[in-house]
């Protein structure tokens, strides 16, 4: 028997509450965010799971505000044994976001998954597909986006502004054939480097290249847990599974936590996600997930 917990309620300026429940993944794309400046992928596809009983028991600590849900995502998220359990026994009022490529058997999801999980109002929608040209296919994406969303889910799909002018010529003509389709399809700016340029538009100088290291203070608007169980203060560590901050199940974690300014010795190895300007949770542009001061040689 789990034993009770003490509750985490976000404040409201916490943005994001993300469950990384498996960093397997089926595809193997070269520009994947996760492997930033030569992470290894195996590395994180080796790291321990936690049970589902431990993951229902975090996910059932979480007090949720109506416009931030819990994001399930990875690695592909549905590879975790215990997804469907998981999904199903977490306490009805968490609404939940999920980050998928969209490689399962969508004929099970339906079966398995009440869409009143994944509904909510929200200028997004819950369920967001990755698109990746060479890797999965738009045809067999578009099959099930339709099928998924003639079943009652919100589906979304997205690809990536590519540099690439012929890869980025595909993911204009794939868009606008979702959307004559009636399926939402949105892109979003290529992170990281490609050639001998990096790209994105992020919020601090020099860090994400990986050349220089300096030390800083940062903290961070999201609550983000690997497959372990650990809570981290930014995506860079969580790849790398770097100095979590607790553990999810930890009794003493609270909202408290999160807004700490904590020490770091890897400004420039951040991850793209934590520095760029992006939307936040309402789609308002101008977020930066960290807010990082003190940086220094």
């Amino acid at each position: 028997m789990q034993k009770l917990l003490p509750p985490i309620k976000p404040k409201p300026e916490h943005n994001y509450v993300a469950f990384f429940l498996s960093f397997n993944c089926n595809l193997k794309c070269d520009y994947c965010i996760n492997l930033h400046d030569n992470a290894s992928r195996f590395e994180q596809a080796k790291r321990s799971y936690m049970s589902a009983d431990d993951w229902i028991a975090a996910a059932n600590r979480l007090v949720l505000r109506d416009d931030l849900p819990l994001t399930l995502q990875g690695g592909e998220p549905t590879l975790y044994p215990g997804f469907y359990r998981f999904v199903n026994e977490v306490k009805p009022e968490i609404k939940m976001d999920l980050m998928t490529n969209l490689m399962f058997d969508v004929d099970a999801f339906i079966n398995n998954v009440p869409v009143e999980r994944f509904l909510r109002e929200a200028p997004y929608a819950a369920i967001r597909v990755s698109y990746h040209p060479g890797q999965n296919d738009i045809d067999d994406l578009i099959k099930k986006a339709i099928k998924l969303q003639d079943a009652g889910f919100r589906v979304g799909l997205y690809g990536i502004d590519h540099p690439d002018p012929v890869i980025n010529g595909h993911i204009k003509e794939v868009q606008q054939r979702c959307l004559n389709l009636g399926l939402d399809f949105r892109s979003k700016e290529f992170l990281g480097k490609h050639g001998d340029v990096i790209y994105g538009t992020f919020k601090y100088e020099d860090c994400v290249t990986g050349e220089l290291l300096k030390k800083c203070e940062c903290r961070t608007t999201e609550i983000i847990v690997d497959p372990s169980g650990n809570v981290f203060k930014c995506h860079s560590d969580l790849y790398r599974a770097r100095n979590p901050i607790a553990r999810i199940l930890d009794a003493d974690f609270s909202e408290e936590t999160i807004g700490e300014f904590r020490a770091c010795e890897n400004y420039g190895d951040c991850n793209p996600c934590d520095v760029k300007v992006k939307t936040n949770r309402f789609q308002i542009f101008g977020h930066t997930s960290v807010e990082i001061r003190n940086i220094k040689e």
